[in-house]
């Protein structure tokens, strides 16, 4: 018996997966969401822009296609978040390949509340350049984005006419694939320009993030598709997030419970070895291989 589990084919261990992420998929667990204090503070952040007079926010959508699970839910979710509280939001991209998911986020966003573009939202599009687009914007707004993605003078727009440099948002959130949390936004808009700033990335990266929160340069983060989950809980929605961490939960199960069986069944085999010899000392398991060959 030991033996049998110590060599289970991993067809099987397959299996167990895919019956496990199919019927997570097909109905619906009761999976407790607990947001972390890091997401609670990025909410609180926006949720005191509330009642602030042209109170508005900045979103940089600095990710593409591949991160658009982990990531687009909280875009949305922010955007829902700022558009019931009355408070503007002003997107921009740091990455070409971010205009078309910003836009549809805006656009699903602002038809559930009905908002008005122009008036309480206004997307600004892509613009190289960076770090030296960060300082223009410290410097003077209207010089680094006189128009916005449709070609609409910003000085003509309601969401925008009040905003002459970077400090004049009263919150700005990167939604992050890349290094431009730390790499754009800490060094160039939040030890320049004192920004408050709150960030969104994939779960690989939230450990490199970990050091700017301690330091409170980064206000809050929320991290991959367990930190969206937790931000749709914070604004009382069952989005896309927290479908998705319900396979995804299930699949994590399954392999700790073979990588559990594994070690039991490792240290049985080594005292079953260890009785069974004469001078009741276990012979090198056969898995075991210390020198790494595989000859």
């Amino acid at each position: 018996m030991i033996d049998r589990l110590l060599n289970i084919d991993r067809r099987i261990v397959f299996l167990f997966i895919f019956v496990g992420v199919a019927s997570a998929m097909l109905f619906r667990l009761p999976l407790p969401i607990t947001p972390r204090p890091d997401v609670v503070s990025v909410y609180e952040g926006i949720d005191a822009v509330k009642g602030r007079p042209g109170g508005t926010v900045l979103l940089s959508f600095d990710y593409g296609p591949g991160s658009e699970p982990e990531l687009q839910p909280t875009a949305i979710n922010i955007m829902r978040q700022c558009f019931q509280n009355n408070v503007r939001v002003v997107g921009m991209a740091l990455w070409p390949d971010a205009v078309g998911l910003a836009r549809a986020a805006f656009d699903s966003a602002s038809r559930a509340c009905g908002k008005e573009y122009k008036k309480d939202w206004t997307f600004l599009g892509y613009k190289p350049g960076m770090e030296t687009l960060i300082i223009n914007m410290g410097q003077d707004f209207k010089s680094a984005f006189g128009q916005d993605y449709l070609g609409t003078d910003t000085n003509e727009m309601e969401v925008t006419r009040d905003i002459t440099k970077l400090g004049d948002f009263d919150y700005v959130v990167t939604l992050a694939a890349g290094r431009t949390i730390d790499g754009v936004w800490i060094t160039y808009a939040v030890d320049r320009y004192s920004v408050k700033l709150g960030g969104a990335v994939t779960a690989v990266m939230s450990p490199d993030m970990f050091p700017y929160l301690q330091s409170r340069q980064l206000k809050g983060l929320v991290s991959g598709l367990a930190g969206a989950a937790e931000y749709e809980k914070l604004v009382n929605v069952s989005g896309s997030a927290t479908r998705g961490m319900q396979p995804q939960s299930v699949a994590h199960a399954i392999i700790i419970f073979f990588i559990l069986i594994g070690n039991v069944m490792y240290f049985l085999q080594r005292r079953r070895d260890r009785l069974a010899s004469p001078s009741g000392v276990a012979s090198p398991s056969r898995f075991a291989n210390p020198s790494g060959s595989r000859g």
